[in-house]
């Protein structure tokens, strides 16, 4: 299996400030920057990495920023075989990961 929380594409700033009190710093890649077209590759090539190097049969847990949906389902029926089970937590109090973020689980057949 794998458990995995890929960059989301989003910009730190304005989404995890902690009311302002805490300042990180972007990330390197995958911080808003790329366009749709862009963030669907990229995904699609780091699930590409994975189904390479786990075995058959493998399970794929990836952690994802609900305003990414289409671009991990469109990378994943790439890369994957199918869509196993799509999970949202809803965290009931604010913070750093107050947003709904979604946990998908490909199914790696080769």
């Amino acid at each position: 299996m794998a458990f995995i929380g890929p960059p989301y594409n989003v910009r730190i700033e304005g989404n995890a400030s902690g009311l302002g009190a805490i300042h990180h710093r972007e990330f390197i890649m995958a911080s808003g920057e790329m366009s749709e077209a862009e963030f669907t590759e990229f995904l699609r090539r780091a699930f590409t990495q994975l189904t390479r190097n786990t075995v058959n049969g493998s399970v794929h847990f990836v952690c994802m920023d609900w305003r990414h949906l289409q671009e991990i389902l469109s990378a994943g029926r790439q890369a994957y075989d199918k869509l196993l089970n799509l999970c949202v937590w809803a965290k009931d109090n604010a913070g750093m990961e107050s947003l709904y973020r979604s946990m998908y689980e490909f199914d790696l057949r080769l």
